[in-house]
């Protein structure tokens, strides 16, 4: 079985989306009867250069000015690429498909999220117009959809009157022998230096991230704390700069300057963010929508306890055994807060399972979907 597939989040560093088909590519059986052929318009990141050592899986990059820009690449060179190449399936990994495809092959969505319609001013604008104009149309053609939340999936169905019989939930997972040796290796010097006195939140800082609620919940941390006195109290924000305000990182600026409490660490690499989940006190996450939440399973495979935002996707994962408040108003930051300082002096952890969260069972699942969709094609 030959299988194509949307490869353009492996061409920047690991983060969400990239990670996501990283791992589950990573955990596909070895074998020569299973092809995976990754198109892109630019070279595989390094970051994700491990995949290109199996056997099965080939790279495929663009070329001339179509494949200057990722979007012209997509919907323009690829289609045109791919009426000559023999494919058994087409994978489109970020929810949209490439228009003109071969009318006689199969195609199976990976689904994230419904960002687009719930929040979409927090996306950039070009991401927003490119969703816009093909997002519809990818859900139609699509042979299958698979979701990464049963919460995702149910309002994917709702908003397009999607078939149920077409859809799956593929969930995201964590590799914990991967991980275990991850944290065999020496923490580096940077997250040695923070200690252990500190409360985690890992994503890309955006506006549907929270980031600036959790800059008010700090702030009233800092102010309980001055009875509680927990020494070197830190807050540490592992994620690069998104597309925030200005005045936001201006204001996340003066409070890391002048109380020096506040720490934005960019370009990890996976061994340091798992040595800094392992040494954090607390995991924070404020979304006010996401279709899954990788960073909190991360967190709650190190055991650690997790206040989060009340969304049905995290209740997925967290199940009972993590705190759930809102995020709307001033009163909701000193809860958080309280809350926090409540969890700190009593060394709580996470004591749930999420046995259930595996990349091999999410490859497992994505396989079996691709399998049963060329056998229909073929009757």
């Amino acid at each position: 079985m030959k299988i194509g597939m949307d490869a353009r989040p492996l061409s920047t560093p690991m983060s969400g989306v990239g990670r996501l088909l990283h791992e589950t590519l990573l955990a596909f059986p070895r074998t020569k009867n299973l092809e995976f052929f990754l198109f892109s318009h630019k070279p595989i990141h390094e970051s994700h250069s491990k995949l290109l050592e199996s056997g099965n899986i080939h790279w495929r990059q663009g070329e001339g000015f179509l494949s200057k820009k990722g979007g012209l690449y997509y919907n323009i060179q690829l289609p045109l690429y791919l009426k000559k190449f023999p494919l058994d399936l087409f994978w489109g990994s970020q929810q949209v498909l490439p228009p003109f495809l071969p009318q006689d092959l199969p195609a199976v969505l990976t689904y994230c999220d419904l960002v687009l319609y719930l929040y979409p001013n927090t996306m950039r604008p070009i991401a927003r117009l490119q969703q816009h104009l093909f997002q519809s149309y990818s859900v139609r053609r699509s042979s299958h959809i698979l979701s990464i939340s049963q919460n995702t999936q149910d309002d994917m169905i709702a908003k397009f009157n999607y078939p149920k019989e077409q859809a799956s939930v593929a969930y995201p997972g964590i590799d914990g022998k991967e991980i275990e040796r991850l944290l065999k290796l020496d923490a580096s010097e940077r997250i040695q230096s923070l200690g252990k006195n500190y409360i985690l939140s890992v994503s890309t800082i955006e506006p549907r991230k929270n980031y600036s609620f959790l800059l008010r919940v700090f702030r009233c941390l800092r102010e309980l704390n001055k009875k509680s006195k927990i020494k070197n109290l830190k807050w540490v924000i592992a994620g690069k700069k998104g597309w925030e305000t200005e005045d936001f990182f201006k204001e996340l600026k003066f409070d890391s300057e002048k109380y020096k409490d506040i720490f934005l660490l960019e370009n990890l690499n996976d061994s340091e963010l798992h040595h800094l989940y392992k040494n954090s006190s607390l995991f924070w996450m404020a979304s006010h929508y996401e279709g899954f939440g990788i960073p909190l399973l991360e967190s709650l495979y190190h055991k650690k306890m997790a206040i989060v935002s009340q969304i049905p996707t995290f209740e997925e994962i967290g199940k009972k055994g993590i705190d759930y408040i809102p995020v709307a108003t001033a009163f909701d930051a000193q809860t958080w807060a309280e809350r926090s300082l409540y969890h700190l002096l009593r060394k709580s952890t996470f004591k749930g399972s999420i046995k259930k969260f595996t990349w091999k069972a999410s490859a497992e699942q994505t396989l079996k979907i691709f399998q049963n969709t060329v056998s229909k094609e073929k009757i």
